[in-house]
Parts: C-alpha cells; structure tokens; sequence
C-alpha cells in the first residue's frame, strides 16, 4: 500500500483551453473549464488534499482536505459528479467507487460567486478487492468504510450506511430522486450561475433550488424552465437583490415557467424553483442575461 499526494493542474492551462475550444466550437463557454462570471470576485484558491491510501479494498474513497474562501467542492472522475459544501475551510467527500479499478479524482472549489478554483487537485486511488485492509480508515460520517461492500442503506438511522456521502431521505436507495451537479443549492447562498442552457437538472421532492444570475443596470434577465408538468408541478420566480422581493414569477398549471426582469440595479439576483406541493421532477434551466 502506498499513499499519494495530489498533484494540481493549472489556471493558465485552463485560459488556453478556452481560446482553442471556442476555434473549434461556439458553443464552448468559460464555465466548460472552470472559469466563472466576468463581474465576480477573484477566484479562490486549489483546494489541497490530504493524503489518499490506495489501493484499498473498499467501494469508497474518502476525501480531505482545506479549500480557503470557498463554499463548495466539486469531484469529477467518479461514477458521477459529486459536491459538498466547505466548512469554515475544510471539507470531506466520500466517493463512491462501485466497480474494482482505478478512480481518477478531480478536485475543485468554487466561491460564493460562482467563480472556480485557480487550479485542479487529481489523485488516483484504485478499488482492489484483493488488496489487504487499512487500518484506521474512516469515512466522512467517521464509520469504517470496511462495512461499505454490499451495505444497503438504512433510511431511519442518521447513518450512512452505503458509504455514498448521502444519508437516510437524502440517498437515492431511500427515495427516487438524485441530486443533480449544482447540488446543495438549497438556500439563496447558492453561487453564480452562467448564461447557457442546462440539462439534466432535477428538484427532488421537498426541496428548492437557487441560482445566483449577476446583471448589470440596464441588462434583461430572461429564464426559462423547461419540464413536463404531468411529471409533477413546478415553478419558477426571480428575487431581487435583497434576496427576497418577488419580482417576477410563473406558476402555472401546464409544462414549463418563464420570467423576465430588466435591472434597474447591478448586482446578484436570484432564481428560485421550487414546487407547491413538493413534487419532484427533471427540469432544463435556460439562462439569458442581455445588455440594451
């Protein structure tokens, strides 16, 4: 058994790769490699790692590590995209490893502006059934990730039984709804989101999600929400810069929500979706912000 430390990509690599990209297709925007909104703050620094085992014998791996001034921690390479939110400035993900092999891990912050990290942290930890166990090895929920091979989740005991980060109603296994990528957004802290078109997105029973959409005085917000309403009723509002006005909204009773609003003011507004009765649905978010 050996233990790695991770070694960091950099913001310059990440600049170059927006210019080549976007030769070669129009559709490539800032956010494809991590850069965030022109209007935010400077981006925070590569979060840092503490040092990963491997291989293990565990169907999880378990990340640690400091990421100063920012408010969540994005994991790409796993089985999905996984993100947790800082605390202070630490955070720990575990990441589900399901199949034997090796796990190529890319860490990544992002500020409460939406703005990504200068830099990428990348481990590589395999999953080896074979190999021997690891003595004092815990997860983030502090159990030993050898009960995690086979575990089922328990979804009444405040325990993450299947070692996948999610706990009793938040897994999957005890509902039928899964977080997207912009997860946890459930509050009006939720960072900046870029103009584009996003697929794939899901408001899961119980729940609100918020996007941040910066606009200058002058600029109009245009929002769409795309879903079918038969699948369960959702809606879609935009607050003002207190964060709680109401300055448009769409509630209807039939597929999809659209609201608009020109700024009177520069600075953050915020787009709410969220359902009247708690349904769960998928939904495509369409973000235009254009100047006059």
């Amino acid at each position: 058994m050996t233990f790695l430390f991770s070694s960091p990509s950099t913001w310059a690599l990440a600049v170059i790769g927006v210019s080549m990209l976007a030769a070669c297709d129009p559709n490539v925007t800032a956010r494809d490699v991590g850069i965030g909104p022109v209007d935010a703050g400077p981006p925070p620094p590569t979060p840092t790692l503490d040092d990963v085992a491997t291989p293990v014998p565990y169907p999880v791996a378990t990340l640690r590590g400091r990421a100063p001034d920012a408010r969540r921690i994005l994991v790409e390479g796993g089985e999905n995209p996984l993100v947790t939110t800082v605390l202070g400035e630490e955070f720990c993900i575990d990441v589900p490893m399901r199949n034997p092999g090796v796990y190529v891990l890319n860490v990544t912050s992002q500020s409460d502006d939406g703005v990504f990290s200068e830099g990428t942290r990348t481990v590589e930890v395999e999953f080896d059934p074979a190999s021997p166990p690891v003595p004092g090895l815990t997860t983030c929920s502090g159990m030993s990730p050898e009960g995690c091979a086979g575990a089922v989740e328990i979804c009444d005991n405040t325990r993450d039984d299947d070692c996948n980060g999610l706990v009793d109603d938040y897994d999957p296994a005890c509902f039928d709804c899964i977080d997207d990528i912009f997860e946890p957004n459930d509050d009006t802290d939720a960072p900046r989101l870029d103009p584009g078109r996003y697929e794939g997105l899901s408001l899961c029973g119980g729940n609100e999600d918020y996007y941040g959409v910066y606009a200058r005085a002058g600029d109009t917000i245009n929002a769409s929400l795309f879903f079918s309403h038969a699948s369960g009723n959702i809606d879609l509002e935009l607050r003002g810069l207190d964060r709680s006005t109401v300055i448009d909204s769409s509630t209807s009773t039939t597929d999809d929500e659209f609201v608009t609003h020109t700024a009177t003011e520069s600075g953050e507004y915020k787009l709410r979706v969220w359902s009247p009765s708690g349904a769960m649905n998928g939904y495509t978010l369409r973000l235009d912000v254009t100047s006059p």
